[in-house]
Order: C-alpha cells, then structure tokens, then sequence
C-alpha cells in the first residue's frame, strides 16, 4: 500500500477507521477509482476503543433517521462481512451472540421494558426477559439481577480486524491505500478542493470525503469550514476467563459499558467515556471502571487473567449525533465523522448513503439531521 508522488483520484477519503474503509470499499464496488488516505495506520483511533458491538439501538431517544441509519445497517451486516471476507481473505471475526442489558433496580426494569417493546416494534428480535430466565440464558450473571432485555440478533466482531478486511477488499477491487500520509493542507479551486497534500506527495481529487474521526473537525477548519468534532476516550481491558466463557455481550441498563465476548475466548470489559481527552494514556482509574463492569455484569471473570489495556478516541459532536453530508461552501466535499459510539453500528448505512451522494450530486433526504450545515454560523 504506498504512494506515488502524484496521483489523480475519483474520489479521495481521508481516515482509515472504519468509516473511512467502510466508505473506500462501497465506492470500489461500485467501480468508482478511490485513493484512501490514512495519517497513521489503519485502524487506530476510535477503533481501539470499541468493542465492535453490532445491536439494535439501546436509546428510544433518538433521531427516527438514526434509527433507519441502525435498521439499515443491522440489516446488511451479515451481507457485508461475508462480502468483505470472500473479497479481503481476512475474517473480521463477526457472531451474532445476543445480547443481554441488564436491570438491577425496579427503575431499569421499567425503562428496559419500554425500550424492548421500542426495539420490538422497529422491527428487531427483542424481549424482555426476568432474572431466572436470563441467568439461564447466560450463566455468568450475577444472582441479584431483576432482568434482562435480550436481543437475539445482537453481535460483535474485531473491529481492527474489519477495518484492515475493509482496506484490503477495496484494494482488490481498485483503490489504493496510502498509509501514514498526514493531511497537511488542500488545494482549492472556488467552491472545489481540487487537491490534498500530504508528506507523502500531493493527491488531485475530484470528490474528497473527510472520514477522520475526532480529528475531521480540525481538517474541515484548513477548508476555512471548522466543524465542532471533539475526542471522547475511552478505555478498555481484555480479559480471559480460562474454562469460563461468556456466551452472551452483557450491557448495563445506563449504557455505562459492556462486556463483549470474542471468538477467541477472550472477552473486552469497557469502556469509559471521557470527553475531550486527546491523550491515549491508560489511567489506573479507567482500568478500575472496566473492571467494576466485569464486577456488576459477571464477576465470576474477575478471576481470569487480565490480558491487555488499551485506550482510543472516539469521534464526539455537541449534540453527539453524526456528521453526515456536503461540508458547506464546496460543491465536492463530504463529512462523514463524529459518530461517537455508533461508527461500527452505522457504517454500512453511512458508506451507501455517503457514496449514493456522490452519485446523485445531493444528499438523500435521510441526512438531513446530521448535516455539516447544522453547525454553521455564517449568516
């Protein structure tokens, strides 16, 4: 995956998360010449602090939009990883174990009730379940549990193991990747970028996307567009139980953290949320949070191994709703960032509907709250 000193792309996508490679690869399926750029390596960032967790939406409370963006892309998942893998070689690691948010209080039993009756009548295989069934359904749970919602459907997969499958399916089918090209400044022409530098040598666009994470904000502000994206950290720990394995991904009913099993044996406790952290420091604080997850959710792990520590930066908003849409004042660039704790859940929805856009010359009308324009303060 190198570079030339010069090169002319159809469309240039900045970010190598799984935005961004989500993005590459929908393009190169659709024949469409794609030229990735990466700042570091692919896959860092927001990816180190997720656990790739593939669930119907854990919040009524949210956009109807979000919630198709989710149906969406629930849906195509199964589509997408088979796809990716037949393509790349590389499997991401993708189980639909159910998942189980879990009540301790009378409280969350009444809003977990409401949310399972939510996620039910938008068309996902949930259920409310009571503390006996649940613990039968997933032994590890503590006995003091009221309850579970359970999604049947719900899954998880190795989200650096995605990213890299993304990366290379779409270079099998006619991108190229550069990695560690920093973005150090565009060429603009009126209302175009017409070109993105980078130490690596200066790229001709005739689309440019930013897809950078956390980072897409400060890239937008070299367009003399800044957008408001901001890191949030979080921090996570990977356990092994030894001869006890986790069969269901267990989440609280506060959506403080989960606990997601891998293929593997191995089970990721996390993660925090601290908002505005550009530092990828594990702190002893951060570590002890992750393991009073394992504590309340399954505490018979606490006497596994602790394997691993790791910490990453996700991509956060003022309204923590994604960035989705034409960046104003360019008649060739698009955003597709901030989704905070969603970017694996809305990948697939975002990658069509970004590279339906460029197609069509106008975003489908199902962006429309997640438009750059929304943090516009021009007059």
């Amino acid at each position: 995956m190198g570079a030339k000193n010069e090169t002319l792309a159809d469309v240039i996508v900045v970010g190598g998360g799984v935005i961004g490679t989500a993005i590459a690869y929908a393009l190169a399926r659709q024949g469409i010449a794609c030229l990735l750029l990466e700042g570091g390596t692919l896959g860092r960032g927001a990816s180190e602090a997720s656990a790739g967790i593939v669930s119907p939406p854990s919040s009524s409370a949210i956009p109807a939009e979000r919630l198709e963006l989710a149906r969406r892309s629930f849906q195509a998942y199964p589509w997408l990883v088979a796809a990716v893998q037949e393509d790349s070689g590389l499997d991401a690691d993708y189980r639909q174990w159910g998942e189980l948010l879990v009540a301790e209080t009378e409280d969350e039993v009444a809003s977990l009730r409401e949310l399972a009756a939510w996620q039910a009548s938008a068309g996902f295989e949930s259920e409310w379940v009571d503390g006996k069934a649940a613990r039968e359904i997933e032994p590890l749970l503590p006995e003091g549990i009221l309850g579970a919602l359970l999604a049947d459907e719900g899954g998880s997969l190795v989200v650096q193991r995605l990213v890299r499958a993304l990366a290379l399916a779409a270079v099998k089918r006619g991108a190229r990747v550069v990695e560690r090209a920093p973005v150090t400044g565009f060429e603009v022409e009126g209302e175009r970028a017409s070109a993105v530098r980078t130490p690596q040598g200066r790229y001709a666009a005739g689309q440019v996307v930013l897809a950078a994470g956390a980072w897409t904000g400060q890239l937008a502000g070299q367009l003399g567009r800044p957008l408001p994206t901001f890191p949030v950290k979080g921090q996570m720990t990977l356990v092994a139980g030894g001869m006890t394995m986790l069969r269901h991904i267990l989440g609280r009913a506060d959506g403080a953290g989960y606990l997601v099993p891998r293929t593997d044996g191995l089970v990721w406790a996390g993660s925090t949320k601290e908002r505005g952290e550009w530092d990828t420091r594990v702190t002893p604080a951060g570590i002890a949070r992750c393991l009073w997850l394992v504590e309340r959710l399954a505490p018979e792990l606490l006497e596994g191994e602790l394997l691993s520590t790791g910490a990453g930066l996700r991509p956060g908003t003022p309204d923590d709703e994604p960035v989705i849409g034409p960046l104003p004042g360019y008649r060739n660039v698009w955003i597709a960032a901030g989704h905070y704790r969603t970017g694996v859940q809305l990948a697939p929805a975002t990658a069509d509907l970004v590279v339906q856009g460029i197609l069509s010359g106008a975003p489908d009308p199902l962006l429309a709250p997640f438009s750059p324009h929304r943090f516009d303060q021009a007059p």
